[in-house]
């Protein structure tokens, strides 16, 4: 179109482990979608497919996009590929004089990533993989206190007991560089509440490194992780060392990449508490996990423009079944999420996964005749349909007449047919001695199964009502198995959206740029403390939040950003007075002046507590303020959800493709086949029918229907 070319946008990408997806908008709202198979090896050439995809639907090319293009950001899978694949850097560890062995010290939790079946059987517990080995670990005699709440301890909170022996961090980092290793990581007990010891031995490291005209990176815990718990801390500061590094490489490469394609600023990714920032971001191991974040924030733009309301968010691609929560327009975020079988101390926005998706590998135990799904997964080979040599739930889609085998990826992606159909007859049906279109519906069955016991699992256990919440399912495979959740609970409302195969790069061009930091702090809220109490108690958070207000200032003028563009948002982690757990609650101000502000912080955690659990499981016997963070935001361009004219409740004959055959509930029945995109708001189509997209399809069973709102958000309703 010839306006296109003089258009203003925003690109944002979303490279899962099937497709990379952009989710491209102009000026005044209007986007497209691209999506390209991501190339695992150099995501840079994805990357550039999946724009030029998006940009031909503008007439345009991706240099055009990019010479217009006012932000790019991009979220990937490296980082936690290279963890998964323990292709890490080498790194080297400076640690407190006799902590040497707390990398390897598990607390237990060897049964982190197992299923609830899998947890009480002990030989299917495996130790994790060290991100350090042992001869790369340097001890420096220091020890710092970090208080006590014991009557008559004699250190207070920060003090130096040990002074740090500097001879201890030269010898150390000297010998870690005659080593080779890649990244350096110091971490010492009582830094966060003093940093001075890790500080002052980060400062002798990079010396070091530089007069040896070396590039080594060098991390301190305090930089990255500054939070109590040694051990989750070390955990952190050891992903930051030992996946930073060579993902940054790829995210360069990247940037490179839309440079070369005439953009002219830097490129953006996503954190993994929904933050957009720069991917120079000093603490990238915050980015480690970002797609399913993406569709968390997609969920809460959907949620404000539904009025606010409740959402479970669930996104199936082609690996994993990704479900959060978003309640009152707040996402969750996780403190000490487990993620990849670590538990970390960065926060995230709290997403449950499951193996669990249409590149599953489906495989018949010929005895039992037990079908297991995964937990391999094709990916962006799909299945025995294209390029991967075992039976996938994509290959029964396809089977099944749900998937059309010449418009996947809108017909530039050819898959057979006739190839999923032999290989599900001699590896599934045979073994089972069943039909196979009979055996693959169980199969499907399984699956469902699955991912509604994910969804009962998140409800149940915050005594959560589901018929209180709306389910939005987007991801490219979500729309095709919606309808198998529906059967199996019943929720106010189920909906997708037209964009659901992008919805979770929709999320990223929907995110705030802001950057978190976080500071532990001890603030003890007692019933009936006097106010001058309470107003001592807060001169410790006005501290810390001045503190971190200073930082943030540093690192975003670093990335030219001036201190007029700067906001703050404030927040606390509070819980109960005995409790183990903490829950984050945002809160108006960064300051304690009265009484009256600390009521405030007690009011607002008390608010989040009621979110999220009921009522009878307040335990009101004081509250503690474990830590504070704050979140410096900078305004950027944001898409909008525009609101349409509703039309006439039958579609357009311009949008029916006819009829084709599909397999449910034991037979062959002709469904009516749709183009998404022809359908207008106000619109309602009838099951059975197949609605289709280039990058997604809509299966609409029998006794279902579907009919578009306002917005184009896609309800599934029963008739």
């Amino acid at each position: 179109m010839a306006t296109s070319r003089k258009r203003r946008c925003i690109i944002a990408l979303d490279a899962g482990g099937t497709m990379t997806d952009t989710f491209l908008v102009g000026e005044h709202g209007e986007f497209v979608l691209g999506k390209a198979l991501t190339n695992h090896t150099t995501e840079a050439l994805s990357y550039g497919s999946s724009v030029e995809d998006a940009a031909s639907y503008w007439d345009m090319t991706g240099r055009e996009v990019h010479e217009k293009a006012i932000s790019s950001v991009y979220t990937g899978t490296t980082m936690l590929n290279i963890l998964l694949t323990q292709s890490g850097s080498k790194v080297g560890l400076l640690i407190t004089r006799g902590m040497r062995d707390l990398p390897y010290v598990e607390r237990g939790l060897t049964w982190l990533g197992l299923t609830y079946e899998e947890i009480p059987r002990q030989m299917l517990h495996e130790h994790t993989p060290p991100l350090v080995h042992p001869k790369l670990i340097r001890e420096v005699t220091e020890r710092t206190s970090v208080g006590s709440y014991y009557m008559g301890h004699h250190y207070m909170p920060g003090q130096v007991i040990f002074p740090m022996r500097e001879d201890d961090g030269v010898r150390g980092v000297n010998e870690l560089l005659d080593q080779g290793v890649e990244y350096i990581g110091i971490l010492f007990l009582g830094s966060y509440v003093n940093p001075s010891h890790e500080l002052r031995a980060a400062k002798i490291a990079r010396d070091i490194v530089a007069g040896r005209g070396l590039e080594t990176p060098v991390a301190a815990s305090c930089e990255v992780c500054p939070l109590a718990r040694e051990s989750q801390r070390l955990k952190t500061l050891l992903i930051q060392c030992y996946v930073t590094k060579v993902g940054s490489e790829q995210l360069f490469e990247v940037e490179q990449r839309a440079k070369g394609y005439g953009y002219r600023w830097d490129l953006l990714t996503l954190l993994s508490y929904g933050a957009v920032a720069n991917i120079r971001h000093p603490r990238l191991v915050e980015a480690i996990v970002s797609g399913p974040t993406g569709g968390m924030l997609g969920g809460q733009a959907v949620a404000k423009a539904l009025g606010n309301a409740n959402l479970v968010c669930a996104d199936l691609g082609g690996t994993s079944w990704d479900v959060g929560l978003v309640i009152d327009n707040m996402l969750p975020v996780n403190k000490d999420p487990n993620f990849a079988n670590h538990r970390l101390r960065i926060p995230m926005v709290d997403i449950n996964s499951i193996g669990a998706g249409t590149g599953t590998a489906i495989r018949v135990e010929p005895k039992t005749k037990r079908i297991t799904l995964g937990p391999d997964s094709a990916g962006s080979r799909i299945g025995t349909c294209y390029d991967y040599p075992e039976i996938t739930v994509g290959d029964i889609d396809l089977v099944l007449g749900y998937l059309n085998p010449d418009y996947f990826l809108g017909g530039k992606v050819k898959v057979s047919r006739e190839r999923a159909l032999e290989a599900l007859t001699e590896r599934l049906a045979r073994p089972m001695g069943q039909d196979v279109f009979e055996a693959s519906e169980k199969v499907l069955d399984l699956l469902h199964s699955d991912m509604t016991d994910c969804i009962n699992s998140i409800l149940s256990s915050r005594g959560l009502n589901p018929l209180e919440f709306n389910l939005i399912v987007y991801g490219g495979s979500g729309p095709m198995h919606m309808w198998g959740v529906d059967r199996r609970v019943k929720f106010g409302g189920i909906l997708t959206v037209p964009w659901a195969a992008a919805f979770s790069a929709f999320g990223v061009a929907s995110a705030d740029y802001f950057h978190r930091y976080d500071k532990a702090v001890t603030c003890l809220i007692a019933p009936g403390m006097p106010d001058e109490h309470k107003v001592f108690m807060g001169m410790g958070l006005n501290q810390a939040w001045e503190e971190l207000e200073n930082r943030a200032y540093q690192e975003m003028e670093a990335e030219g950003i001036p201190r007029d563009r700067v906001s703050f948002r404030y927040g606390v982690a509070a819980s109960y007075i005995g409790q183990l757990h903490t829950w984050e609650s945002a809160i108006p101000s960064g300051r304690v002046n009265t009484a009256a502000d600390v009521d405030n912080i007690v009011a607002a955690f008390e608010k989040t507590y009621a979110t999220i659990y009921p009522a009878a499981a307040r335990f009101p016997n004081g509250h503690q303020v474990a830590e504070v963070y704050l979140e410096a935001v900078v305004p950027r361009t944001k898409p909008e959800l525009a609101s349409y004219p509703l039309k006439g409740r039958t579609p357009s004959k311009k949008a029916f493709k006819g009829d084709r055959k599909a397999y449910m509930d034991g037979r062959w029945m002709p469904f009516q086949t749709w183009e998404m995109d022809l359908l207008e708001p106000g619109n309602r189509v009838e099951g059975p029918a197949v609605i289709e997209h280039p990058m997604t399809t809509l299966v609409v069973p029998p006794r279902n229907y579907v009919e578009l709102d306002e917005h184009k958000f896609v309800w599934f309703r029963e008739k």
